[in-house]
């Protein structure tokens, strides 16, 4: 892997520039190639290496990552960029791969715009010092190319990537849309979009924003609305639309928060957000928030754990063997160093839409209790049997946290806090179910369904008044009144 480097110039040196800096820089034609850019002379590397094993290959190199023009690792990024994009109208760019004095006056009829038009076009987005959430296009499309290579084992060189991974060239093909819509170059910017859409199968607004080291695998089916973000570090799969809700206007995309993973088929509809390090299993429909480090599955999507990774997006783990289940025991967590796999976890009975093994507990408290199978489980607050809880649905059947609704009914040890007890202080307030879950799972570090009562009487009043608005001093009240109400 290449070693991390400082951020790189939004723009390379002229040739002039580059003679000054140093008399050793290496030669493609006419273009004197930067000696600073490691990227380019890995990927230059490569490309000679597969014209020597491939010769067949060496029409597609000399016509994108060996131009004669190219000096960069931005510039070979940009040649193959437009080339790929005017592919399906005509043949490639250079008509000659030994001709490096093209006629840039030239306006070939075959194409929907010039080519060079559009390259100069792509390179004003280069040049310009405008940044997509904190880092320039050069930044990006570096990080976006090193988090391809070492996240998909499919693509075992950085010049596989930006040859033939179209998930990231439709990335760099959005971040010349960005800028240009930016730029109030509104037809050019969606021109953009309609090609890349066109010839990668991959739909970005242009003013979507999307944040550097973000990988998107095999690509094919990904639509992102006008006004989602999606942070730094993530990986998304194909046919995954990050969409609104119908024909309202303004903001009504999703936020993706850092370092996400979102399945493959995934649908994230709203204006929701996305906390950093949560992972959104394949087939998802997720409707509502959902919490940092959050695992959600299912339709609509329900919260089932929490993840084990810190970096869920480099980690790729799609199987979702990585997650400490809502409810389980210690013993029983699925963690990142078990051989259990989600599946054989699950085999005895229990859905992995539920997230946890119901039969087992059902079963085993049946016969612990003497009774049959299908009896009526009991309602529990700590030790304490309610005969009628309160209504957790709330009106809202798509919130992602009613597993611990189940982990309550089941009992929860004495002395502590469960998702009953809670509500029975915050709906009073107008706490929606989602608002009430989202403090609830921060609070439930480890998990289980339940929190000790030290930790609810720590956290609680900072956690409920960040997430309901409530001043200091009313949530401590109502930490309090739950703690009265599990202790009576």
């Amino acid at each position: 892997m290449i070693a991390a480097e400082s951020r790189p110039e939004a723009r390379p040196p002229s040739s002039s520039q580059a003679t000054c800096a140093s008399a050793n820089g290496i030669s493609n034609g006419d273009t004197l190639i930067r000696d600073d850019d490691d990227y380019y002379h890995r990927l230059r590397k490569e490309a000679l290496r597969v014209i020597r094993d491939e010769p067949e290959m060496e029409r597609l190199l000399r016509r994108t990552v060996l131009a004669p023009h190219v000096a960069s690792f931005e510039d070979a990024v940009i040649q193959t960029l437009c080339h790929r994009l005017l592919l399906p109208s005509a043949s490639p760019l250079n008509q000659d791969a030994n001709n490096s004095n093209e006629d840039e006056s030239v306006n070939d009829d075959r194409y929907p715009v010039s080519p060079q038009g559009l390259r100069k076009l792509v390179h004003l987005c280069m040049d310009s010092d405008m940044e997509e959430k904190g880092w320039t296009f050069a930044e990006a499309i570096r990080k976006d190319a090193m988090a391809v290579v070492e996240r998909d084992p499919a693509m075992e060189s950085i010049l596989e990537v930006v040859l033939f991974a179209k998930g990231y060239m439709a990335l760099c093909c959005h971040r010349v849309a960005y800028r240009l819509w930016h730029m109030k170059r509104k037809y050019g910017a969606l021109f953009m979009q309609s090609q890349t859409s066109a010839v990668f199968g991959v739909d970005i607004h242009p003013c979507a924003t999307i944040g550097k080291g973000v990988m998107m695998d095999h690509a094919t089916g990904i639509v992102v609305g006008e006004t989602a973000t999606i942070g730094d570090g993530c990986t998304i799969l194909h046919g995954v639309t990050l969409g609104g809700t119908g024909k309202e206007s303004g903001d009504r995309h999703p936020k993706v928060g850092e370092h996400v993973l979102i399945g493959a088929g995934s649908l994230l509809l709203g204006n929701i957000t996305v906390g950093n390090s949560a992972k959104i299993g394949a087939g998802s429909v997720l409707l509502r928030d959902i919490p940092a480090f959050a695992t959600a599955v299912g339709v609509p999507a329900k919260i089932i754990g929490r993840t084990d990774e810190s970096d869920p997006a480099d980690d790729v783990d799609n199987m979702l063997h990585h997650v400490s289940l809502l409810g389980r025991k210690p013993s029983t967590i699925i963690t990142s160093t078990s051989t259990t796999s989600m599946s054989s976890a699950m085999e005895d009975g229990s859905s992995l839409e539920s997230g946890t093994n119901l039969e087992h507990y059902r079963h085993g408290m049946d016969h612990e209790n003497h009774g049959t199978h299908h009896r009526k489980m009991p309602h529990f607050v700590g030790r304490r049997e309610f005969q009628n809880p309160p209504r957790m649905s709330d009106g809202d059947e798509f919130c992602p946290f009613r597993e611990y609704t189940e982990v309550a009914q089941r009992g929860t040890p004495k002395g502590t806090v469960n998702i009953i007890t809670l509500a029975m202080v915050l709906q009073e307030e107008g706490v929606p179910q989602c608002t009430l879950g989202l403090c609830f799972f921060e609070m439930d570090k480890e998990g289980r369904g339940y929190i000790s009562m030290d930790t609810f009487l720590k956290d609680g009043p900072v956690v409920i008044t960040r997430n309901c608005g409530f001043p200091i001093e009313k949530s401590t009240s109502l930490v309090q009144a739950a703690a009265a109400l599990v202790e009576a």
